[in-house]
């Protein structure tokens, strides 16, 4: 078992093997597209995160899935309160989302002391990017 400093870490484990829970963390830029921690930029599973309007994002994720089991659940950590975030839309199967951010009703750009926590999972059968 992998071991982070004094304790073992379990891999989520599944009957069904095809079943994949996916992760990612994304700094937000203010006005501008978001950014990716060093290690997320060379293997997370959102390669970009491109503003398109305030509190508008379009996500590209590094693979591509056949199928969409639990669609995106979002969490934040920073400065602004109220964050919440929606997938207008997702393609899996191309690798992009449309991501809504807001406070309240209000579309909201994400500032760079906020960051996004993404988590969805998929089914992993069939060819990847």
């Amino acid at each position: 078992m992998p071991t982070r400093g004094n304790r073992t870490t379990f891999p989520p484990t599944t009957p069904r093997s095809e079943i994949v829970q996916l992760y990612a963390a994304v700094i937000g830029g203010g006005a501008a597209d978001c950014t990716l921690s060093a290690q997320e930029a060379l293997n997370g599973e959102i390669v970009t995160m491109a503003r398109t309007n305030a509190g508008k994002y379009t996500a590209t994720f590094r693979y591509t899935y056949p199928e969409l089991k639990m669609a995106p659940s979002f969490s934040f950590v920073g400065t602004t309160d109220g964050l919440k975030a929606q997938c207008a839309s997702i393609d899996i199967t191309t690798g992009t989302a449309a991501v809504e951010v807001y406070v309240g009703s209000t579309p909201t750009d994400l500032t760079t002391t906020d960051t996004m926590y993404v988590h969805w999972v998929v089914r992993n059968s069939g060819k990847n990017k």
